[in-house]
């Protein structure tokens, strides 16, 4: 095989790698493109729903089921910790 055919089967190999790079990339918008449209769609029904009708009057105050209000902090580093009270700075016994 000589040299400019070499060359030649060099640049259309270049040629085809852009086209289906290009194409590659066509197809990723056109998926992107969609799923905004999907979303945009989505978020627009839910905006569309009409507002409760009832006052805030008659409303019943949230509250938790067992009256402790918030939890704060569950677990750290992935291990759960226990109740912690508040000692206002000052270091507990035993540590």
């Amino acid at each position: 095989m000589s040299l400019s055919r070499k060359l030649h089967d060099a640049e259309e190999r270049g040629a085809k790698a852009v086209r289906d790079g290009a194409q590659r990339l066509k197809t990723a918008i056109q998926d992107i493109s969609a799923g905004v449209r999907t979303v945009h769609l989505e978020r627009k029904a839910a905006n569309d729903k009409p507002a409760p009708t009832v006052s805030g009057a008659e409303q019943e105050p949230k509250t938790v089921a067992d009256g402790k209000g918030r939890t704060g902090i569950v677990s750290v580093n992935g291990r759960d910790v226990g109740p912690m009270c508040c000692t206002g700075g000052q270091r507990t016994r035993g540590r």
